[in-house]
């Protein structure tokens, strides 16, 4: 990805706290970039099915009972959190004076939210939703856009912001390292501290990749702090990051890391992450 031409950046909407901490982070990157917002919002067809199973029951959430789950609330309910999406959308765009638009779709989440992602530069997602069994590492989406995407994705949570604190980069010198590096640069704020982490067995590559990172962050300002961990599994990164506690973590998927130890991190780490293809 060339930020230059970052023009869209689309962000999808539940309403749950991971989509409301996507949203900002997808306001701020898209005022920084100035390009457009697009707000998704996906209307489950899974939950329309299910309400219209004639066995299909709802657990009301402050008691224990029980009662049919109605389709037509199950409608009503659906609208309502379109409406409220646009309302959010509307309050983050007007506040960073932002063109943005609104999509409603109805079908299966992940692969209606892929489908909106090619018309968008940037696709930014919560790491969760709303469903419980996603509370921890990646939810279906996430994981859909992680594994099966082809455009550069943003996996936000609550507690962080997009860009304004460190930022922390995976290199190892390869194309898509230095892409992940510019990228980073065009997003950080001026107070950003940029935590180069190389990753390399060769024991020489810490002074080569030093060599170029200073040539692309020369003249920046920013502050770089630079890290030399020999090539290790998604895991051990993961533990790693942890120690260093950046904020916004940028990656490649065209790095020569094997792909599994990049998967493994992205889903271990509790950070936002930034898979830039």
């Amino acid at each position: 990805m060339s930020t230059g031409l970052v023009r869209t950046i689309a962000v999808a909407i539940d309403c749950s706290p991971h989509s409301k901490a996507s949203l900002e982070a997808a306001a701020e990157m898209a005022e920084r970039l100035q390009a457009d917002l697009v707000g998704i919002f996906v209307e489950d067809i899974n939950l329309l099915r299910i309400a219209g199973l004639p066995f299909a029951e709802e657990i009301r959430r402050y008691s224990s009972s029980t009662g049919k789950l109605d389709e037509a609330q199950l409608e009503r309910l659906l609208r309502h959190q379109a409406r409220e999406a646009r309302e959010l959308l509307q309050q983050a765009a007007d506040a960073k004076t932002l063109r943005h638009t609104f999509r409603v779709l109805r079908g299966m989440v992940p692969e209606k939210v892929m489908s909106a992602a090619p018309e968008a530069d940037i696709l930014v997602l919560g790491r969760s939703g709303r469903s419980p069994s996603c509370r921890k590492g990646l939810g279906s989406t996430a994981r859909t856009a992680l594994y099966e995407g082809k455009g550069t994705v943003l996996l936000m949570r609550p507690g962080f912001t997009g860009a304004s604190g460190p930022l922390l980069v995976l290199y190892d010198g390869s194309g898509g390292s230095r892409t992940a590096l510019v990228t980073a640069l065009a997003l950080a704020g001026p107070e950003s501290t940029i935590h180069l982490i190389i990753v390399d067995l060769d024991p020489e590559a810490e002074a080569r990749c030093r060599q170029e990172a200073d040539a692309l962050t020369g003249g920046t300002g920013l502050a770089v702090e630079y890290h030399h961990l020999p090539l290790a599994d998604g895991k051990q990164l993961s533990r790693y990051i942890r120690m260093i506690d950046a904020g916004l973590l940028v990656l490649s998927d065209r790095m020569e890391l094997p792909e599994k130890t990049l998967h493994d991190l992205v889903d271990d780490i509790d950070y936002p992450v930034l898979v830039v293809r």
